[in-house]
């Protein structure tokens, strides 16, 4: 009989054991998901998207405080469930934040044209080609971007991007829908040459006839 309760209680044991590092293994990947829900939501703050679709930003909010509470109550069953809701509506509210910042910046330029109904059509149209903000796009790069053609029409230029805008940019690898980045205009022939140089030109002093360069260069 003592054998027999000594083997219940190392059987005992050994379950209490498999458990406890079952429930640790599930406590690491909810923190893993509640760490990448929580950068999720710094990047939609950044974006100010609960500035231009609070209704849609709230909802992600909503869920992401379901997402604490399940990780709390240590219901991980719901939390995965929660993260595919939660990326669905990352997704959504990135879409229609840059979708809603298009169409505000397009209410901008119309109102600046017409208020410039005194200056030369040229000036005007040089202000409408040469954007000094982007609204970043699905797919986008920082050398896609570069090489549009009212930005610089070169991709090389790209580092002039990334460097007006490292307070929101950190990798130039990795940029989100919705970011507005700032386009340099008031920029010099060199720091053109030097750009095209840091992106790898093979030929960074010879700029392309049709790209970007301001009317009064270095």
């Amino acid at each position: 009989m003592e054998a027999y309760r000594k083997g219940m209680d190392q059987e005992t044991i050994e379950a209490f054991s498999l458990a406890l590092r079952h429930l640790r293994a599930a406590n690491r990947e909810g923190s893993s998901i509640m760490d990448g829900a929580t950068r999720e939501m710094e990047q939609i703050a950044s974006i100010s998207a609960f500035k231009y679709v609070p209704d849609e930003a709230f909802k992600l909010f909503i869920l992401y405080q379901e997402m604490q509470n399940s990780y709390a109550s240590l219901d991980y069953v719901k939390l995965g469930k929660l993260k595919h809701e939660f990326s669905m509506q990352v997704r959504k509210v990135r879409a229609m934040t840059a979708q809603a910042k298009q169409r505000r910046l397009k209410i901008l330029s119309e109102e600046v044209n017409a208020g410039m109904h005194t200056l030369k059509k040229e000036h005007a149209g040089a202000l409408e080609m040469y954007p000094k903000i982007y609204v970043v796009k699905p797919g986008d790069t920082l050398p896609g971007i570069a090489a549009r053609h009212e930005i610089y029409n070169d991709s090389y230029m790209w580092p002039l991007i990334y460097k007006a805008n490292r307070d929101q940019i950190k990798d130039p690898m990795v940029i989100y829908v919705g970011q507005d980045l700032k386009i340099p205009r008031d920029i010099t022939v060199d720091e053109i040459i030097e750009a095209r140089r840091e992106a790898g030109a093979p030929e960074p002093e010879k700029i392309p006839s049709g790209a970007y360069v301001p009317e009064k260069g270095g």
